[in-house]
């Protein structure tokens, strides 16, 4: 009987594998549905944007400057929305084992990029937390700030004047 258990255990973990396979590709379309809809929604509000400048500087009618502020928030949000969505459907792509060992790697050390910060050199998506740019290397600042190492040093070398007292 230690064959037939065999083959049941087999087909058992195989059958786990495609459920667990069908659930992540379940997710990652959900994340792209979503991730369109809200694609279709900003882009629904950049033209009610863009008509609302059209008639405030070339028709000259009234529109305030609130309406637009509004507006554009909207659009903000919307794309601060995409992008973690955008985020959390990445993180799906690389627990999948056909996903290339750099992104592997960067899931499991825990890196995610804060939605719409971007690195100032390459505009790579990139943390606030970190100190460097995963992509370039570029200094972002970090949680502790870049560190001045000529501030550091101006205190020993200042110079001073015998004759003050």
């Amino acid at each position: 009987m230690s064959i037939i258990d065999d083959m049941v255990n087999g087909i058992t973990k195989e059958v786990n594998k495609v459920q667990e396979r069908g659930q992540e590709m379940f997710q990652s379309f959900n994340l792209s549905s979503q991730i369109r809809d809200l694609e279709r929604k900003r882009s629904t509000k950049l033209v009610e944007l863009g008509r609302l400048i059209v008639d405030k500087y070339h028709n000259k009618k009234e529109v305030s400057e609130e309406k637009i502020q509004e507006s554009v928030n909207e659009v903000v949000g919307y794309e601060d929305q995409i992008n973690i969505l955008k985020s959390e459907l990445d993180s799906l792509k690389t627990a999948d084992q056909a996903a290339p060992a750099s992104q592997r790697a960067e899931a499991k050390s825990g890196f995610k990029p804060t939605p719409g910060y971007d690195c100032p050199r390459c505009h790579a998506p990139a943390s606030r937390d970190k100190k460097f740019c995963p992509a370039c290397g570029e200094t972002l600042g970090g949680s502790d700030g870049p560190v001045d190492v000529e501030a550091d040093a101006e205190p020993e070398s200042r110079d001073v004047d015998p004759t003050e007292n």
